[in-house]
């Protein structure tokens, strides 16, 4: 209380001084209407900002939840192409899985560990065998293809990374269908190879890398990078350098990708092929 008074006694005057500018302004604002504008108004352009400042801050720490409604919405939509490709045509239909026509699931989760800095990298999911994960499963983010689960828990997975020496994917050349086996050096983390291609094959600085299909992981056309122009020549065939589209050292939400009739494949090439 003491305090409180020395306060008030040490600024008696300037404290009056504030209390009879309210009082003033307060007379001239409702004795004539211009003053009532002008006040009126200062306090909407005051009010506004403050609205404003708060309505950016909310957004900001929406962004996550707003991510994560993004990558469930994509993941819905990715569910519905799969379900309308087994849609009977007029001339023939596209049916893989006898029970429901769809060849391949998806499932959203999050990497909570991540590593780009060894010779053979690997990153945890937060989602295991009871979310319906299992080993084989593809993994890709919105950019593009980031790896594949090698390793299930109930709750967690571990999936070996692009990011890996012995990391071999099936990529073709949008613009032209032609394939070969793609696979990480172990040098910059932004780039890996794509080998095998004929010396025939037009290569330009900037075509579209993609998922060839021919792996029992991935569908066709999940973007993988576009090729950055330098190019290995050797025998018969030439290796590229690609520019991945996925930026690992800001991976956060991926979606795994479950092929359906992956067994019945691997049984049918394996007993022809011997």
């Amino acid at each position: 209380m003491r305090s409180l008074l020395n306060f008030l006694l040490r600024y008696k005057t300037l404290i009056l001084f504030l209390i009879l500018e309210a009082v003033a302004l307060v007379m001239i604002s409702s004795s004539h209407n211009y003053h009532q504008t002008v006040l009126y108004g200062a306090a909407r352009n005051i009010s506004g900002f403050f609205a404003r400042g708060l309505e950016k801050s909310t957004s900001y720490f929406r962004l996550r939840q707003v991510n994560d409604e993004l990558v469930a919405e994509n993941l819905e939509l990715k569910r519905r192409l799969e379900a309308a490709a087994s849609v009977p045509k007029e001339t023939f239909v596209e049916v893989s899985d006898t029970v429901s026509g769809i060849n391949y699931t998806y499932l959203n989760a999050r990497v909570i560990n991540n590593s780009v800095n060894k010779q053979k990298n690997f990153f945890t999911l937060d989602m295991g065998s009871r979310h319906g994960v299992s080993n084989g499963m593809g993994v890709a983010s919105q950019a593009g293809v980031v790896g594949v689960v090698v390793g299930v828990s109930r709750n967690y997975s571990v999936a070996m990374s692009l990011l890996n020496t012995e990391f071999r994917l099936s990529a073709s050349i949008a613009r032209n269908d032609y394939f070969g086996s793609l696979a990480w050096d172990g040098l910059n983390y932004r780039y890996a190879r794509l080998s095998e291609i004929p010396h025939h094959v037009a290569a330009n600085e900037g075509d579209t890398i993609v998922t060839s299909g021919y792996s029992e992981i991935f569908p066709a056309g999940i973007m993988v990078g576009v090729l950055s122009g330098e190019q290995r020549r050797g025998g018969d065939f030439v290796t590229l350098k690609v520019l991945l589209s996925a930026d690992f050292k800001k991976l956060t939400n991926v979606y795994l990708i479950g092929n359906l009739t992956k067994d019945e494949r691997n049984n049918l090439e394996t007993g022809v092929v011997r």
